[in-house]
């Protein structure tokens, strides 16, 4: 119901914005400012009428949202029309199948609409169709979704560590609680889309199949040798690599390095903190557990065997050729270099 009303004010506004246009031209065209033909002015005045239309349409039903509701959904209306007639609304979905002047995703739109509102709620079918182009144009069904998927995921954030409030380096964590929800929900559309590009990919693709069994798991100690190991360096390449070779699209990739390196940065700065952390940084591992299936390997057997590995990878490794592509000039430094000339 949400996505109407956030359709539904989208309207209003653009119909306040033709009037305020079709007002302005009038006045100037009123005062001489602009020399028009009679049929051009009588073509602005019929602009304001329809627009004055719309607008007062619109604008009865965003007034009749009762004030309990609108509290409720945040300042979101629910949008009520008395006049419903019954038999209208059972044949609507049937008629809007039947349209041939809309397309599938209008139609589509319509549909889920109409599921989404409540029974004593009812758009007719020019107010459905200008709601359901509306919510297609600012793709705002999308746009609400991740809202409210940040939400849950903040909220069971903050829930859970409300719990270390008193502890003494709280205020050193308070910088990442905002950014850490956005972080997890961001692994969370990674790993979606990664499914859904898989799952595309192996049905045009009967011959290539890929799987998908979730991120392969990390070791704790890359973290806490970074900086002073080149094994850990060496390890967390193969295992951002192999999670690149998940990726279907250039854009996915590029999205990883991103994700890689903020989540590498936060884990290394909780890590300093050593046992101050744990706690925090539990929680952050067990909700990207939860939202991302990203998680680490905690038996002991296995991470011998790993270990193992990296060495024998390692040592088949030749550490003299870089990976391509390879750009020693970066866009970074060539802003340097054009800062220092300046000087």
């Amino acid at each position: 119901m949400n996505l109407s009303i956030f359709a539904l004010e989208k309207l209003i506004k653009e119909n306040e914005q033709k009037m305020a246009n079709s007002k302005k031209q009038l006045r100037a065209i009123e005062s001489g400012e602009f020399k028009v033909s009679a049929l051009k002015k009588a073509s602005v005045e019929q602009a304001l009428e329809e627009s004055t239309k719309e607008y007062e349409t619109y604008k009865k039903l965003y007034d009749e949202i009762p004030a309990d509701q609108k509290e409720q959904f945040k300042e979101l209306e629910k949008v009520e029309e008395a006049l419903a007639k019954q038999t209208y609304y059972k044949l609507q979905k049937i008629r809007m199948k039947k349209n041939k002047n809309l397309n599938r995703k209008q139609i589509l739109e319509a549909m889920m609409i109409l599921d989404e509102l409540p029974n004593d709620i009812h758009f007719d079918d020019k107010q459905l169709i200008d709601v359901a182009n509306t919510i297609i144009k600012n793709n705002i069904r999308e746009v609400v979704t991740l809202e409210e998927e940040l939400l849950a995921i903040k909220d069971e954030f903050v829930q859970r560590t409300e719990k270390i409030k008193d502890h003494t380096d709280q205020k050193y964590f308070t910088l990442l609680d905002t950014y850490i929800p956005i972080l997890i929900l961001h692994f969370k559309l990674f790993i979606e889309d990664i499914e859904e590009s898989i799952n595309e990919h192996n049905e045009n693709n009967p011959k290539e199949q890929k799987h998908f069994d979730g991120l392969p798991k990390y070791e704790d100690w890359w973290i806490e040798e970074l900086f002073k190991n080149h094994q850990a360096y060496f390890a967390l390449y193969k295992w951002s690599n192999i999670i690149e070779s998940l990726c279907i699209t250039q854009q996915q990739k590029i999205i990883w390095h991103k994700l890689f390196t903020n989540w590498l940065s936060i884990k290394k700065m909780l890590n300093s903190k050593e046992e101050n952390s744990y706690i925090y940084t539990y929680i952050f591992d067990d909700m990207l557990k939860k939202y991302a299936q990203m998680e680490e390997e905690l038996d002991l057997e296995n991470l011998k065997s790993m270990e193992q590995i990296i060495e024998t990878t390692i040592q088949k490794e030749n550490f003299t050729i870089y990976k391509k592509p390879h750009d020693i000039n970066t866009t970074y430094l060539q802003y340097k270099q054009k800062i220092s000339q300046d000087k």
